[in-house]
């Protein structure tokens, strides 16, 4: 499947109601999933897969399959497999697969098995929702309480990898599948028995994946273009906007779990450089195109029920205020460098209006740019300035005009005396400094002298 597409098929209307149903039950208890999946991914409705499987880019559906599991359990698996691609999983495949082994930081090289990868990954990712209580994890689906969810996929591989296992699988010839018999350590020595579907409140055993060793899944490597040879994914940038995005919509509902948080972290710190940490922020509170309720999209619209998701509009959004610090410590060097990133990044969100205010102890001045062309101009002009720092008179200036932008952006030392949290649009600070603000967004503005 990785260089062509499987036939598609027309689910029937028993089928669809169950694929309904799990986009429901999805988008209400897995939002940073469900937000990820609608904007990156494709649900593939299949009959070449047994079950579910990921490429990376697509979600493919096996709809007689899903038919036959409950509704929180199609819940569990979306998130499964979204959980998968959000790790990049099928880059993982397709890498471990070309080299034929993975190698440990101690000198461990351990032959590559897809089979039983996809068991090590299987079970990280449903510790993980199980920890989160996402959706209902089937008795018979892959868990060890004994493995965690923010465990590295090459660490569980190296616990349940049994040398000579023969099918990969790391059991024992005669162990029955989802009857409580774990793949054993990488010791070759039986280790502690797992105990699937402790965590189920009842429920009936999935016999599909009873008889495939407690998979419900696949892990495939990423389609490629039969033409031009590239994998079809997310380009990093997309990657990491999306995630973002994805973070801050399931925050602003309160739906993202402390476990949830790390694993964004970690995806997004130690890969992204200054710029990509502001890009990243700055298209996550604005967004690409703004989205709006009062224009639903017609492409997720499905009936009975009706489901009903924002549309797009042509800007990211309306007003979007710069402020700059010229209290004289920032830099000309750092003043040209956040006002470039600045440019291309609300270049892309395509807002309406930029407002720009520069202010030391006060507001010293205040322009407006609808083509984004001009804040270089607005750069080059600059303001008068060089007093001490006061980060207030911006947000008072605004609530005194009686405007409400819809992201403010405000590059400064962190030398001065903060506002209250306005706690009515979202802030966020291009520090120059190692210092964090007390409320918003704070991202380190790295300048090479």
């Amino acid at each position: 499947m990785t260089n062509s597409l499987p036939k598609r098929v027309r689910p029937t209307r028993n089928q669809e109601e169950a694929m309904i149903e799990a986009r429901i039950s999805f988008m209400r208890f897995c939002p940073f999933f469900c937000h990820y999946f609608y904007e990156e991914m494709e649900e593939y409705v299949t009959a070449e897969v047994a079950t579910l499987a990921t490429d990376g880019r697509r979600i493919f559906v096996n709809p007689s399959y899903l038919e036959s599991i409950t509704p929180m359990e199609r819940c569990f698996a979306y998130a499964h497999e979204v959980d998968h691609t959000v790790l990049k999983d099928p880059q993982r495949m397709a890498y471990y697969a070309a080299q034929g082994y993975i190698q440990y930081a101690d000198g461990t090289r351990l032959p590559w098995d897809q089979k039983l990868a996809n068991v090590a990954m299987d079970l990280r990712i449903n510790a993980h929702l199980v920890e989160m209580g996402v959706g209902a994890c089937n008795p018979a689906w892959l868990y060890d309480p004994k493995i965690k969810g923010d465990e590295v996929f090459e660490d569980v591989y190296r616990k349940i990898y049994k040398p000579g296992g023969g099918g990969g699988t790391g059991k024992k010839p005669g162990d029955q599948p989802g009857t409580g018999n774990q793949p054993t350590t990488g010791s070759g020595n039986q280790g502690d028995l797992p105990k699937y579907g402790d965590t189920q409140r009842g429920g009936r055993p999935d016999k599909t994946a009873q008889a495939n060793g407690g998979s419900f899944d696949e892990v495939l490597a990423p389609y490629q273009d039969p033409v031009t040879g590239k994998d079809d994914l997310p380009s990093e940038i997309e990657f990491t906007e999306a995630i973002a995005r994805a973070a801050a919509a399931a925050k602003a509902i309160g739906k993202l779990p402390g476990s949830l948080q790390r694993m964004v972290d970690e995806i997004l710190e130690p890969q992204v450089n200054w710029r990509e940490h502001i890009r990243m922020v700055l298209t996550g509170k604005i967004g690409r195109r703004r989205e709006s309720w009062a224009s639903p999209n017609r492409r997720r619209i499905v009936l009975n029920p009706a489901i009903y998701l924002p549309g797009k509009q042509g800007h990211g959004a309306n007003d979007v205020t710069v402020v700059v610090d010229n209290s004289g410590s920032v830099s000309n060097e750092e003043m040209t460098v956040f006002f470039s990133e600045a440019s291309a990044i609300l270049a892309d969100c395509k807002p309406k209006l930029v407002r720009v205010i520069w202010c030391d102890w006060e507001v010293r001045r205040v322009e407006e740019a609808r083509c984004l062309d001009e804040l270089e101009h607005i750069r080059v002009e600059g303001s008068l300035g060089g007093g001490g720092t006061d980060f207030r008179p911006p947000f008072a200036w605004l609530e005194e005009n009686n405007i409400r932008p819809d992201t403010l952006v405000y590059l400064t030392d962190m030398m001065g005396r903060f506002p209250e949290d306005p706690k009515v649009y979202p802030v966020v600070w291009c520090a120059t400094t190692k210092q964090e603000a007390p409320f918003g967004d704070t991202v380190h503005v790295e300048v090479r002298r």
